[in-house]
């Protein structure tokens, strides 16, 4: 039997109105999150993973699928302790994203679509969820069309990534997080919390424009001290995408410049790991003990630990 030529799929103007209901209903029913495209730095040949940066953020509605709250395995005890494996699925019209994501980003080609890897920010959880898979055929063609995507998410777990959305409540994740090295400079003149800050590697790529190591001060001691405090290093963009950290000891050239303050300083002493500063100082973690019992138990001499030849 026919399907009624009255609801026809095929009728542009019932299509529109379709997606205009589901628009509605979203505005009525969903959440506000912020989407964040993720920008690539470079690749880790070793782990064949991405170094990404967040730099953009655009609020937009979505619906969450499950109205009872998060999917997922929820909350385990394991033997690294308790692991958070909430998930989410959301839902949000391709003309809406279009209009609030798509057409506003800038420096990102082909972004035609949400993109596995990119993030979502639940406002209301205070929640960052990381898209793994995005369905654009969910419900599959009611009247002929395709109005939504559909994005399969998981808890984003933060590994050293760039945060500068101008979000403070989504940059926070960074400052709390990041890994964080020290070092004793040259010179008394304060860095500016928050600033990039730039040292030459020594090399320069094709173009002759110097390949530089980067970072962000998060946090500056004076005093007698002189000791700033820097996350997430990384090469710029025009480096091979290799790790690296900041040189000590380096030459004249070479010295640690903030792009704001302008104080340009040579790195004396490399303190990263070895003390524990305000900005640093997690009264939970226990590596700086383990560290010292496991030189006690571990012989790091031995150079054949299964035996002689």
């Amino acid at each position: 039997m026919a399907t009624s030529v009255y609801f026809s799929g095929a009728v542009k103007s019932e299509q529109d109105l379709y997606e205009d209901l589901v628009t509605e209903s979203i505005k009525v029913f969903g959440q506000d999150v912020v989407y964040l495209p993720r920008e690539e730095l470079g690749d880790d040949t070793l782990l064949n993973e991405s170094w990404n940066q967040f730099t953009q953020a655009f609020p937009v509605e979505m619906y969450l699928n499950d109205p009872e709250g998060f999917s997922g395995d929820g909350n385990l005890l394991g033997k690294f302790g308790l692991e958070i494996r909430d998930a989410a699925d959301f839902v949000v019209t391709k003309r809406r994203w279009n209009s609030a994501v798509g057409a506003a980003a800038h420096g990102l080609t082909n972004f035609v679509k949400p993109r596995e890897g990119d993030l979502i920010y639940m406002i209301m959880t205070g929640i960052l969820f990381e898209i793994k898979f995005v369905e654009p055929k969910l419900p599959f063609y009611q009247l002929a069309d395709l109005p939504t995507f559909t994005m399969f998410t998981e808890k984003f777990e933060y590994n050293d990534q760039h945060f500068d959305t101008g979000w403070d409540e989504i940059d926070q994740i960074e400052w709390k997080n990041a890994t964080s090295y020290s070092y004793i400079v040259d010179g008394a003149v304060a860095y500016t919390a928050g600033e990039k800050v730039t040292q030459w590697t020594g090399v320069n790529d094709g173009d002759g424009d110097p390949i530089n190591v980067e970072g962000y001060v998060s946090g500056w001691e004076g005093s007698g001290v002189n000791r700033v405090t820097i996350i997430s290093p990384h090469q710029s963009t025009n480096g091979d995408g290799t790790f690296k950290t900041f040189f000590v000891d380096a030459d004249a050239n070479q010295k640690l410049v903030g792009t704001e303050s302008g104080t340009a300083q040579n790195i004396t002493t490399d303190q990263s790991g070895t003390v524990k500063t305000f900005y640093n100082e997690d009264p939970f973690a226990d590596n700086d003990e383990f560290e010292i019992a496991g030189d006690s138990v571990i012989d790091f001499t031995e150079s054949n630990p299964f035996g002689d030849p």
